[in-house]
């Protein structure tokens, strides 16, 4: 099955990675797990939309597809 990575930007909607279940490498996981922690760590919110689940996520799930959300600043 084929899962996708995205973020919200200024641009609106973006993928940044997508992925089949099945074929992909453990090399190209691990790149795609990087991107997604690094996200995190800088304080986005992750969120698994597969299917309209609309489940917060702590961590990366390759199973899922992910929608990436930057932390809203007030000024």
């Amino acid at each position: 099955m084929t899962r996708m990575m995205r973020l919200i930007c200024s641009d609106g909607d973006r993928p940044i990675a997508e992925w089949d279940t099945d074929t992909v490498t453990p090399k190209r996981l691990e790149e795609i797990e990087r991107e997604f922690n690094k996200r995190m760590s800088d304080g986005w919110f992750a969120v698994d939309i597969t299917e309209k689940r609309n489940t917060l996520l702590k961590e990366f799930d390759p199973n899922s597809d992910i929608l990436l959300i930057p932390r809203v600043h007030g000024g």
